[in-house]
């Protein structure tokens, strides 16, 4: 329930119409000038501004949507005329019913089109680092709270204005706590040497199809459960040394299945900013440059399939509030939109380079955010008629009997409940069988959506002009849930009877002597790290039997205590099976003693590793580059995990510097420089010989490979032949190994790195296995996504497992915990730790 946060006794008596004079500026209430250079406001002193105007003004209410991962709270500013938030259920009844108008007669259609209001949903800030749009939020919200004009009063009563000036508080304020800290320093306004997110950093904007993080969640509830708007804005900022700001329209390419009313709404809403901008003198403005329209993971991104009207603003940055000095030379293009810097058709008016400053940032932003609400209210109709029409379009997609079948009956069922469960927080209407089935309907408003997640991608491969080159993707360019979640889900026609889907709780273990598990599910994780702490957990390493059954290698048994003990952990689609006793010539397993290391220069996939680990009941340890070069480690750990880092940010600190590039890497203090160095190698290596295991994803395998002198290599490296965009190969698993039991034989791995191994004979002091390769066909290894040159990485291994010493080594040529949304592929890393347990 969202609470209305209300303030001082004083300034609730200010609630009924008061006076513009009675409501205070953000300078005003702050004791500071809101704006001006070196000078930010953080989250708390915003939420008590925003607290501030909901007291003081009848067309201001502030909403609680929870808390974040660090406990602050998550607002939402709802800002319209008094009438309108008087009325705000009945406005939310009408925005249902446009966004799933089944049975709407047209005259009912009429009636609420008349009657409805554009929801206009605009969110700031995400990144934290790009702080100007939190800080424009409290004046734009000022002048609309305060405004006496006819115009302004017209746009109030025809939108509904919810503001988020902030989706990520906790790194708002970290990142405000950092450069207060720096100013006046030669380490102001730069960069910290740590996540501004507890765990996933500039990543919380790729989380919006996956919903792990608790702000994205409680973002997409407000959006697609309770508000349903039209409209979404995204308020970002870019580099420093391009366009002063991008509008839309977007770059190419645009993905064929979001309805097109979507596209003209947006390139009527771009076109108005970028007409007001240049009205206003403000060069420098862009559209049809870099971002493209493809890609469903950001905040309004996703909108697209669930037909909303989504457009991102980008807005040159400077060094956080510290004014920045741009010379002429140092303005570029180089990317999509904009080969070179100069005049043309999309940049009509470059901006010549100067001082740019936060102020800048703010009012282009405000520019923009008084144009859309605008345009808003001037196509209030047409809008409500758009998103009308784009609903009945995606229902009308399908036949009514089509639709997709998560089978109740599959190896991962606790991932195959995890998927429904996902969907259904999307807001994708679900039903089910009476054996337990899912059937997600495709004639449905989010039909569309639920398709895109559901069926593999080919990335387009458009070209701007003639040759061989094609536009490449913004981001990743695979979001198959099936494939990365490891479980079935298949085309089907709808039964004649279903029922609607219910979360079905998880079952728990009853009285009994033992139970097991069967492997292959990572959920299990949570049970085995829970169990052990909380009685007797076995794992067995051959086929064995138990129960009057055979149990394959990777099975765990837990006792009756542990199972008691792993009973809360537990999650819907577990199955615990019991047995009489635990075989005794299982192994006994414990909860591993994982380091994870932790570099200096901010690791976003340190950050997901982490989150990962700790959802899986893993208690992980941070290790930095002190703590390693310190030495020791075999005492402390059972298992160290070195995340996805490039070699040269594992040795030195500091990514390798491409030459001839002009890439400037700003220092930080001196605590928080270097990397492991020559000391924190030795130290890693004298880990794994005492009998350690050493974990590494993706490209920091290459630095094992060659610290550790081990008989493997990246076949592809720089092949000019070979380019991945975050996409989803086929990858045949070896059979019995530690670190594949349970696995199917075949896996969808995540891959966005010219990255593959070839391995050779080693001699006696190392042994190695290969886990996973790739086909020996070229046209099998891509099963969604885009690649070039699939011959480079045919037949090459992507996962290798090594002895070395006492202790061992697994290198894993792909992001196993890929942004925690590949749980089909984490149990590489699980057994992994697990294996560091072993005899």
């Amino acid at each position: 329930m969202k609470t209305r946060v209300l303030v001082a006794t004083a300034l609730l008596a200010l609630a009924t119409a008061a006076p513009a004079a009675s409501v205070p500026t953000p300078s005003e209430f702050l004791g500071m000038t809101v704006g001006a250079d070196r000078t930010v406001a953080d989250y708390r002193q915003i939420l008590a501004y925003f607290n501030a105007l909901d007291a003081a003004s009848a067309r201001v209410e502030v909403e609680i949507l929870g808390k974040t991962t660090l406990g602050e709270d998550l607002f939402l500013a709802v800002v319209s005329s008094e009438a309108n938030l008087a009325n705000k259920e009945r406005l939310q009844e009408i925005a249902r019913k446009i966004a799933a108008p089944r049975g709407l007669a047209e005259t009912e259609t009429e009636a609420r089109v008349r009657e409805g209001k554009v929801f206009l949903f605009v969110t700031c800030n995400i990144h934290s680092t790009e702080i100007g749009a939190s800080q424009m939020a409290m004046e734009w919200a000022h002048a609309l709270a305060t405004a006496q004009d006819a115009e302004t009063k017209r746009r109030l009563d025809e939108v509904v204005l919810l503001l988020l000036p902030s989706i990520n508080p906790d790194g708002q304020v970290m990142e405000t706590e950092w450069y207060r800290k720096n100013l006046g320093t030669r380490y102001e306004g730069g960069r910290m040497p740590w996540l501004y997110h507890p765990y996933v950093g500039h990543d919380n904007n790729r989380d919006w199809f996956m919903l792990t993080q608790k702000e994205t969640r409680l973002v997409s509830r407000a959006v697609y459960h309770e508000w349903l708007p039209q409209v979404w804005l995204d308020e970002h900022q870019m580099g420093g040394t391009g366009p002063r700001i991008f509008v839309p329209p977007y770059a190419e390419p645009v993905d064929p299945d979001i309805h097109p009313l979507v596209w003209r709404d947006v390139n009527l809403i771009g076109a108005n900013m970028a007409f007001r901008l240049e009205q206003a003198q403000r060069s420098g403005v862009i559209y049809g440059y870099a971002f493209d329209a493809y890609w469903p993971g950001g905040t309004k991104n996703t909108a697209w399939w669930k037909n909303i009207s989504g457009l991102l603003t980008e807005v040159a940055s400077v060094r956080f509030a510290t004014p920045v000095r741009i010379e002429p030379n140092e303005l570029s293009g180089g990317g999509k939109g904009l080969v070179e810097y100069g005049t043309q058709k999309n940049f009509p008016n470059p901006w010549p380079g100067g001082t740019w400053r936060l102020r800048d940032i703010m009012d282009y932003e405000r520019i923009v955010s008084d144009a859309i609400l605008e345009t808003c209210a001037e196509r209030r109709a047409d809008f409500l008629k758009n998103a009308l029409a784009r609903a009945r379009a995606a229902i009308a997609t399908y036949g009514p009997q089509d639709a997709f079948r998560i089978p109740a009956d599959q190896r991962d069922a606790a991932g195959a409940a995890r998927l429904a469960a996902l969907l259904a927080e999307h807001g994708v209407e679900l039903r089910a069988a009476a054996n337990g089935d899912v059937y997600v309907p495709l004639a449905q408003p989010y039909g569309r959506f639920a398709n895109e997640l559901l069926t593999p991608q080919r990335y387009p491969e458009t070209k701007l002009v003639p040759g061989k080159d094609i536009v490449r993707p913004y981001d990743v360019s695979a979001w198959t849930l099936p494939l990365m979640m490891g479980v079935t889900a298949e085309r089907a026609t709808l039964p004649a009877v279903l029922a609607p889907w219910k979360a079905v709780p998880p079952s728990l273990p009853v009285d009994g002597a033992a139970f097991a598990l069967a492997p292959g599910s990572a959920e299990s994780a949570r049970l085995v790290n829970a169990g052990a702490r909380g009685g007797s957990v076995r794992i067995s390493r051959a086929a064995v039997s138990a129960g009057g059954r055979e149990w394959p290698a990777g099975t765990v048994f837990l006792d009756g205590a542990a199972a008691k003990a792993a009973a809360a952990r537990a999650v819907p689609g577990q199955s615990w099976t019991p047995i009489g006793s635990v075989p005794e010539d299982a192994e006994p397993l414990r909860a591993p003693r994982v380091g994870l290391y932790k570099p200096w220069a901010a690791s976003m996939d340190e950050g997901w590793t982490r989150f990962v680990l700790e959802q899986y009941g893993f208690e992980p340890k941070t290790l930095d580059n002190k703590t390693v070069r310190a030495g020791g480690l075999f005492a402390a750990f059972d298992a160290i995990v070195l995340p996805d880092l490039t070699k040269e940010v594992i040795a030195t600190g500091k990514p390798k510097r491409d030459e001839g590039a002009m890439r400037y890497f700003p220092e930080l203090p001196a605590e928080y420089a270097g990397g492991l160095e020559k000391e924190g190698a030795a130290a890693l290596k004298d880990f794994v010989e005492k009998g350690g295991t050493l974990v590494a994803l993706s490209s920091s395998a290459e630095y094992l490979i060659d610290e550790l002198a081990l008989p493997v290599r990246n076949s592809v490296g720089r092949s000019p032949d070979f380019a991945i965009a975050g996409s989803l190969l086929r990858a045949e698993v070896a059979p019995g190994h530690p670190v594949t039991d349970g696995l199917p034989s075949e896996v969808a791995v995540f891959q966005d790195e010219a990255l593959a191994f070839d391995t050779v004979p080693p001699g006696p002091e190392v042994e190695r296995r290969v886990l996973a390769s790739y086909p020996a066909a070229p046209a099998d290894v891509l099963l969604s996504g885009w690649m070039r040159g699939p011959e480079a990485i045919a037949r090459k291994a992507a996962a290798v497992a090594l002895r070395y010493g006492k202790g061992r080594v697994v290198l894993l040529g792909f992001r196993a915990q890929h942004r925690a949304q590949t749980p089909g592929t984490f149990p590489f890393l699980v057994n992994a730790l697990y294996w560091s347990t072993a005899k």
